[in-house]
């Protein structure tokens, strides 16, 4: 299991993102970063250093595959692991998501089982110990 990460959440529901920053946080001991529109999440994703970033795709002013998108464009840094969090689950959708992230978590997801879902993404795509 990876150790501590810093991680930016990008999530447009309040309710959401209280509970994946939670789960993050206190049970797993990271540090979350919560926005909450796609032209924040790029901002923080080009001037901070994560480990980690959460796109959910359907946000205000850009949606999770723009943000993705304009990341890997503009960042001069390596590019950081990038799982989609989405509600969206139709297989093209899915095919768009592991097109330009790493993976897919669908929404609603289990706060039991949020970190798991993210360290088994990450361990499939080789970025996990």
């Amino acid at each position: 299991m990876r150790g501590y990460m810093k991680i930016l959440l990008a999530e447009d529901d309040i309710n959401i993102s209280k509970i994946a920053k939670m789960t993050l946080e206190h049970f797993q001991g990271h540090d979350v970063h919560v926005v909450h529109d796609g032209a924040e999440a790029l901002e923080k994703a080009l001037t901070n250093e994560y480990d980690l970033i959460l796109l959910d795709e359907m946000m205000p002013k850009l949606n999770g595959v723009s943000v993705c998108i304009s990341y890997k464009e503009q960042s001069t840094a390596p590019i950081k692991p990038i799982i989609f969090l989405s509600a969206k689950s139709q297989q093209d959708q899915v095919s768009e998501f592991t097109k330009h992230g790493l993976g897919f978590i669908p929404k609603p997801f289990d706060p039991q089982t949020l970190w798991q879902e993210i360290e088994n993404i990450l361990k499939d795509k080789g970025f996990s110990e």
